[in-house]
């Protein structure tokens, strides 16, 4: 019985490729090629900086992929993948700086505002 060797390339979303390896080398038909391999592994490196990007430079990373993919010099697989990491990112600065928002601080407008002196509507005449 002959064993069966898979591809070792490393997807994007951090998983082994599952495809069956080309005889005599480590990889499949589809990342054999090293520009491919290449490609793969500049998403691989934008992905695990995502978590220590800002909102300014997480901005950047998807407009360059949005960029990217439309000129078709990134796979759409690679780009779901990075728009993933940075949704993953955005939700946890979200839940960081929402309670921020949502609290007055002592000295702003609504602070001081009373319930009865807010916006009233009248119908129009």
């Amino acid at each position: 019985m002959s064993k069966v060797r898979l591809c070792a390339e490393i997807l994007p979303n951090r998983r082994q490729c599952g495809q069956v390896a080309l005889r005599n080398q480590h990889f499949c038909r589809n990342h054999a090629d090293k520009n491919r391999r290449d490609r793969t592994a500049v998403s691989r490196q934008i992905i695990a900086t995502i978590p220590s990007m800002d909102l300014f430079e997480i901005a950047v990373t998807l407009f360059d992929t949005v960029f990217e993919l439309r000129r078709k010099h990134m796979p759409p697989l690679h780009a779901y993948a990075i728009f993933e990491a940075a949704a993953r990112k955005l939700e946890h600065i979200m839940a960081a700086e929402a309670p921020a928002h949502f609290v007055a601080h002592p000295g702003s407008p609504a602070a001081k505002s009373q319930p009865g002196n807010g916006l009233h509507i009248a119908p129009m005449k």
